[in-house]
């Protein structure tokens, strides 16, 4: 009976450690995920008119698998626009890894489908800073400067801005893609995005506001890619982006300023872009 109360005991307590270990990185995690980027994957990159798509949005560090979902009232918006028609996309599953949503594109055309998060707060610590600064290219730009102040209070507030297309069909005549769909940052390719191949370079503009985003940083990452490249937006908020194989790619910025609010301390935009890359 002794054996078997301590035995219990043991377990009771290691129920315990378990739970606060689960907390604690809970919690860590919540004050990181503004450094991970959240992005939206078809399920295809080409369908037939009429052929249902399904989208998987998620947050995560090892683009593309699934890691965290979207909670459904995060959401501000997600919408799909196929030439001169928008419209809502339909929600079918809500899931730890990701939050599916659904729709069909009756004809042939370059489908936009986008989704825009509601602002969330955090707050972080200096080595998390860092860490996040130097992720999204912006440690020389803020952080230095933020470092050289004293390493104050990092409140901020985020919402992300995620985007891809769909080829539908065989489209013809339609520059539709060229057109930014509105969302408050925003990034443009200047070529067709369904028709990219390996090894190809194009051009893609990011806009803030409908304006350049000019001298900011852009990053490139391939799927399943340990790392990924930055590279700085011209003043016309042009960057030259390659793609040197096939496969997934995203495309991906943060617009960082001070925030005039008294709760806050900063202010950031997330936009993110997902392409398919043809091979050779």
């Amino acid at each position: 009976m002794r054996n078997k109360t301590e035995n219990n005991r043991r377990t009771a307590d290691a129920r315990v450690w378990l739970a606060l270990l689960g907390g604690i990185a809970g919690f860590l995690l919540a004050g990181r995920l503004a450094a991970h980027d959240t992005w939206i994957l078809p399920n295809r990159p080409r369908v037939v008119p009429g052929q249902p798509v399904t989208f998987d949005l998620t947050s995560g560090m090892a683009f593309p698998a699934n890691e965290v979902g979207v909670k459904p009232d995060r959401l501000a918006r997600a919408s799909a626009r196929l030439r001169e028609m928008v419209s809502d996309l339909g929600r079918e599953v809500s899931g730890k890894k990701s939050l599916r949503l659904k729709t069909r594109f009756p004809r042939p055309g370059i489908a936009a489908v986008w989704v825009e998060s509601k602002p969330r707060a955090l707050e972080l610590k200096p080595a998390e800073v860092k860490e996040y600064l130097e992720e999204i290219g912006a440690w020389d730009s803020v952080g230095r400067k933020w470092e050289s102040e004293g390493k104050g209070k990092w409140r901020e507030s985020y919402t992300k801005h995620a985007k891809t297309y769909v080829r539908v069909g065989r489209p013809e005549s339609d520059d539709s893609w060229s057109q930014p769909v509105g969302m408050d940052l925003e990034l443009v390719p200047e070529s067709d995005p369904t028709q990219l191949a390996a090894g190809q370079e194009i051009a893609i503009r990011l806009l803030e506001n409908g304006q350049p985003a000019a001298d900011l940083a852009v990053g490139l990452v391939a799927a399943n890619a340990k790392s990924g490249s930055l590279s700085k937006t011209d003043s016309e908020g042009r960057v030259r982006l390659r793609f040197d194989h096939g496969g997934w790619w995203l495309v991906r910025a943060t617009v960082l300023k001070p925030s005039e609010k008294p709760d806050l301390d900063w202010e950031s935009r997330f936009a993110t872009l997902t392409l398919s890359v043809g091979a050779r």
